[in-house]
């Protein structure tokens, strides 16, 4: 009995090493991830030459208008009043793993000198989490909110002004999280992750 088992098992343990040796013979290239996280071409956070707390509306528009990646771009007046946020589309020129779905700059209204400065930069990618954390390393903050199905997770890297958001299935694991895709918020300002939970204690 045990003879005809032992055919069976090796079989599986090679289909296993091999699938484990094709999987580490895949190389990912994770140009687009380091070049939001760690840009060479201006000071972080900076994405397309666009800085929050730095880049106005009308250099942003520009900005967004002769990138070669953006499609489609419009403004809606952001909640709150008298701000406006700019979303685009891509047009297909991207990067794969840039994803399809829009992006949105956030704008702040300074009315002393009625200048609408860039605050935020929403990112909406299919890059997993796992390779910001590859990149970036340990988070300082971080927290969840439950949802009825999913938890909602935010990690806050505050030395590059990045937040990475992800929505993770119930249970909560790290396996989940690292290949969740990512929401990446590019800002000078902190909304901090108050009010959340610790993610050991979401679900």
């Amino acid at each position: 009995m045990t003879r005809l088992l032992i055919v069976p098992m090796l079989l599986l343990l090679l289909l296993f090493v091999s699938v484990i040796a094709l999987i580490h013979t895949q190389t990912y290239d994770d140009h687009t991830i380091r070049t939001i996280l760690l840009p060479a071409d201006c000071n972080a956070p900076c994405f397309m030459g666009i800085r929050p707390g730095v880049t106005n509306l009308s250099d942003a528009y520009g900005l967004l208008e002769a990138n070669p990646w953006v499609g489609e771009i419009s403004s809606h007046i952001d909640s709150g009043c008298c701000t406006i946020a700019l979303n685009w589309k891509w047009n297909g020129n991207q990067p794969a793993n840039l994803g399809s779905t829009g992006n949105t700059i956030y704008m702040s209204y300074y009315p002393a000198t009625g200048r609408q400065v860039v605050q935020n930069i929403a990112l909406h990618t299919e890059i997993a989490t796992g390779y910001a954390i590859l990149i970036l390393g340990t988070w300082g903050d971080s927290g969840a909110l439950r949802g009825t199905t999913s938890a909602y997770v935010d990690l806050f890297y505050r030395r590059y002004w990045v937040h990475v958001s992800t929505t993770v299935s119930c249970p909560l694991t790290g396996w989940r999280l690292w290949q969740a895709p990512m929401t990446l918020a590019l800002s000078t300002n902190s909304r901090g992750v108050s009010g959340m939970q610790q993610m050991n204690e979401v679900c």
